[in-house]
């Protein structure tokens, strides 16, 4: 998938890099086409298989959490690993790639890059053998989650970009800086909205108390399951992950659906860490659909060609996405108990 942040690199420098790293000899290299930020290729290597990601040319166009991301990446594995350095059970693992090797000197080419595990296929347009296959994934996925929500950190945001005291602030900053590229984007969002709910919002959002480490990004095609016993193996792509409200990962799966359809999912997370549904969580849920609406509809003007497919699927779902959220938020907040998150 050509998208304008992806650096062009050919499948020989991927299996160049591959081999200097010492890992071993590429016996096939073929680029993920379903990558859309930057380059993906899966290597096979003795009988094994990885992935080399590479981080955009340093002169695209990015929005501003965006700005090398490679390295916001391999941090959040970093403090992955670090909190599993500790006497932590093998069935505590938060399941991901293991990175195998990094490259941020930008001496060999000019991104970063690093190559990690590869696992079998995304949840993505996948067959499942049967209903209770894909349940059991799904309950996997949920629990999974759930020990990933355990991690906390000491500050709300973006770590790469400063975080804050409490979850108000950090969010309204992360809403801000979306805005502040829209605006140079020239793309229209309704602030006058986005900024009165956030405001009505404010004494919710001061009470997430806990910094929860959040993945922000699980989506079906960063969740991949093992389709020799159809288990859950692990999530890809931690670039988008922040510190903050652990509800963005209840509701970025399907955003656009509610969450309680996904049942399985929601059984699983509630098995390790129970949860209320009340209208507290449902205004926080549509406050994250807002923003991630925004996102879509900001990040594909520095994406895709206009009038693309991919431009014109990411607009639709961006708009929807976003007018779903601000309809439920500009209803009164205690109303919000009503209906499915």
């Amino acid at each position: 998938m050509d998208s304008y942040t992806k650096n062009k690199i050919s499948k020989y420098e991927a299996k160049r890099l591959f081999e200097e790293s010492g890992i071993g000899n590429a016996d096939s290299v073929s680029e993920c086409l379903n990558a859309e930020f930057s380059p993906v290729f899966k290597v096979k290597s003795n009988g094994k298989v990885y992935y080399i990601k590479f981080g955009t040319a340093p002169e695209s166009a990015t929005l501003t959490y965006e700005k090398d991301l490679i390295k916001a990446e391999l941090a959040y594995y970093d403090a992955l690993a670090a909190a599993e350095s500790a006497d932590v059970g093998e069935n505590d693992r938060i399941l991901r790639p293991s990175v195998v090797f990094r490259d941020v000197s930008r001496e060999k080419i000019n991104v970063d890059y690093f190559i990690s595990e590869g696992f079998d296929a995304s949840l993505q347009g996948l067959t499942f053998p049967n209903l209770n296959a894909k349940r059991r994934v799904m309950f996997q996925l949920g629990q999974n989650l759930a020990k990933l929500h355990r991690l906390k950190g000491e500050g709300f945001g973006y770590a790469q970009l400063g975080t804050d005291s409490n979850w108000a602030d950090a969010f309204k900053k992360m809403v801000d800086r979306i805005v502040a590229d829209a605006t140079v984007l020239k793309v229209k969002l309704d602030t006058y909205k986005i900024y009165g709910v956030i405001n009505r919002a404010g004494d919710i959002l001061k009470s997430v108390e806990e910094c929860t480490f959040v993945n922000g990004a699980v989506t079906p095609d960063n969740v991949f399951v093992n389709r020799k016993n159809f288990t859950y193996q692990g999530l890809i792509n931690w670039s988008r992950a922040f510190y903050g409200d652990y509800v963005t990962d209840l509701i970025s799966l399907y955003p656009t659906r509610s969450l309680e359809r996904n049942r399985y999912f929601v059984k699983g997370y509630t098995s390790v860490a129970p949860f209320n549904s009340d209208n507290s969580l449902r205004v926080r849920a549509n406050l994250m659909r807002m923003y991630l609406g925004m996102v879509i509809m900001v990040e594909l003007e520095v994406r895709w060609k206009k009038n693309s497919h991919q431009y014109i699927r990411h607009k639709w779902l961006g708009r929807r996405l976003l007018r779903k959220a601000l309809s439920a938020l500009e209803k009164p907040f205690n109303d919000q108990t009503k209906g499915s998150l």
